[in-house]
């Protein structure tokens, strides 16, 4: 069945099952007598809609959203957040799908849906473990109980979480396998994520708990050994074919590649730029991905000697070239773009020039403002152009395309996920794994038959070392920018550091709690505060509440080095 027939089921399943996302607390006087009866509900369609919510949330944050900057992709010089100043988004996201999930694991454990039931296990492990990921301590134990109409719910630790989530994960996979051959169709078109393949939902399912497993690697490195070592004696994502990668179908706004310029107008897609962390680093490895990402630059600009400037000006465009006399620099406060010393220069009130010839990033946190202006930018308005800076590449202004994707999970991360594993001696082949990464990534591009070229770079083959693997996972990632930043906060590779101007000198390491849990549920959200371990950062910016911050370490990073 075609992708548009996918999503036409898909919104009648929204509105059918309007009724099945309302909050626990709903009494029989406000529930809607023309919804659906939850008793009643399609598990078929309770998951569809989980898993569009899950993707979602996933490519939103990941091309470019907030946590995009945080890693280091892209930043925006308009209507854009480069300077850590944010708390973190995806809380109601995650119930929501939760309750929808559970409304779907109770179905199908009526039903005598096996297969249903596994799913919806998964994708309630994988919203909660989300939800430990950023915030720390969360309601689980007691969070979706609608038969215990819990409406204040208790906090477990971030540790329960994850390793609840876990088994889950475990269970969801074994339960799969033991029961292949005799389980329940799940139709194509309600299955976007692996269109009905069991064996696939069970490979993801192992993926996951493999991911969740190197997540504590740091923390508890004995469970983390096991758990690894168990994992990887069985089936896991193998291919390209096999990631859950769920296409952009470019229908609507919120069923369209982020930043856009068919559904969001033209300055969501402009005011998106490639960072110079990124660019510079994809420069320095000759990636052929650098061209399927990024534009160049429109008009590149060029420092010379004053007798090299056309027609003897001191700042001319010729040849669709921008030519400045060196000369005239220091007069004007300029200096060229040098990725050692860039930070110092800015905070020494330096403007800069970035000479690159070819793709042409912003630096990040550049400036305490939208740093429109860089660059010498002719037009420097808020949302205006910049024909001294690169662009996205074209097909990152289009709704859909062969290559937007939202990449929940990729066969790269599997890849290199088993590369760190045997790096640690938890597993085997740990360069043999590596070059599939690498390789898998080019083929998601496109570009698959530049691989021979590219591993041969002094700096791309194989070196055994974990930076080299964090790095090219973190390049492989590119667009799924939550999992670079959960990388990030686990092994502090690649070595990210803010920018000049940023609200702190370190990244921030959690999101801060919904204003609704510190007003309605006081309580239980004291408690989990208690849980948080301040820092020498925790009050770097002035009006965060007590110990919230993003600067406060949850339970995974106490105790540990990294990332800061």
């Amino acid at each position: 069945m075609s992708i548009i027939n996918k999503i036409f089921k898909l919104f009648l399943v929204v509105c059918l099952l309007s009724a099945t996302s309302c909050d626990n607390e709903l009494t029989e006087i406000n529930q809607n007598p023309n919804g659906v009866d939850p008793s009643q509900g399609n598990p078929s369609f309770l998951l569809t809609q989980v898993m569009v919510n899950t993707a979602l949330d996933v490519g939103n944050k990941g091309y470019s959203g907030e946590l995009s900057a945080f890693v280091q992709y892209t930043q925006k010089d308009s209507w854009g957040n480069n300077n850590y100043d944010w708390d973190g988004s995806g809380w109601n996201t995650y119930f929501d799908n939760l309750r929808s999930a559970k409304l779907a694991l109770q179905r199908s454990q009526e039903l005598g849906y096996t297969l249903h039931e596994a799913i919806a296990q998964i994708l309630m492990a994988q919203n909660f473990v989300s939800l430990a990921d950023y915030y720390g301590d969360v309601p689980y134990t007691d969070a979706i109980q609608a038969d215990e109409d819990v409406i204040l719910p208790t906090y477990d630790s971030q540790e329960a979480v994850y390793k609840g989530a876990i088994a889950d994960f475990v269970a969801a996979a074994a339960s799969i396998s033991n029961n292949m051959g005799n389980l329940e169709a799940f139709g194509a078109s309600q299955d976007i994520f692996f269109e009905g393949d069991a064996e696939k939902w069970m490979k993801y399912a192992n993926s996951m708990a493999l991911r969740y497993y190197m997540r504590l690697s740091e923390k508890d490195p004995s469970y983390s050994q096991a758990g690894v070592t168990a994992t990887l004696a069985k089936p896991l994502i193998s291919s390209v074919d096999e990631e859950c990668a769920l296409a952009y179908i470019g229908t609507s706004d919120g069923t369209s590649q982020p930043s856009n310029s068919s559904t969001g107008g033209a300055s969501a897609f402009n005011r998106v730029k490639p960072c110079t962390t990124f660019t510079d680093r994809l420069r320095e490895l000759d990636d052929p991905r650098a061209s399927v990402w990024f534009a160049p630059v429109a008009i590149p600009i060029k420092v010379v000697p004053a007798a090299d400037v056309p027609g003897g000006e001191d700042d001319v465009v010729v040849d669709g070239v921008r030519y400045i006399n060196e000369e005239t620099l220091a007069a004007n406060g300029l200096k060229i773009y040098d990725k050692n010393t860039w930070k110092a220069d800015r905070l020494a009130g330096l403007s800069l020039i970035d000479t690159s010839s070819t793709y042409v990033g912003l630096p990040v946190s550049y400036q305490g403002s939208e740093p429109y202006t860089y660059n010498l930018n002719p037009n420097p308005v808020q949302g205006g152009g910049n024909v001294h800076v690169s662009l996205m590449n074209d097909q990152f202004k289009e709704a859909s395309g062969e290559f937007l994707k939202a990449r929940v999970m990729s066969y790269a991360e599997v890849c290199f996920l088993k590369a760190e594993a045997a790096l640690r001696g938890w597993g085997s082949d740990a360069e043999g794994n590596y070059n599939r990464g690498v390789q898998a990534s080019l083929d998601t591009w496109g570009i698959g038959d530049e691989y021979a070229d590219y591993i041969d770079n002094a700096e791309v083959a194989y070196n055994g070392t974990l930076a080299q693997i964090m790095e090219q996972k973190w390049i492989a990632n590119f667009a799924t920018a939550s999992e670079s930043y959960l990388d990030w906060r686990r092994t502090g590779l690649p070595d990210l550091q803010t920018g000049p101007f940023a609200l702190s000198s370190v990244i921030p390491v959690r999101f801060q709690y919904p204003d609704e849990e510190r007003n309605i549920n006081e309580a239980n959200y004291n408690a989990a505060l208690s849980s948080l371990e301040t820092t020498s950062h925790t009050n770097d910016v002035p009006g965060k509440y007590e110990n919230d911050t993003p600067w406060s370490k949850p339970w995974i990073l106490q105790g540990v080095t990294k990332p800061w």
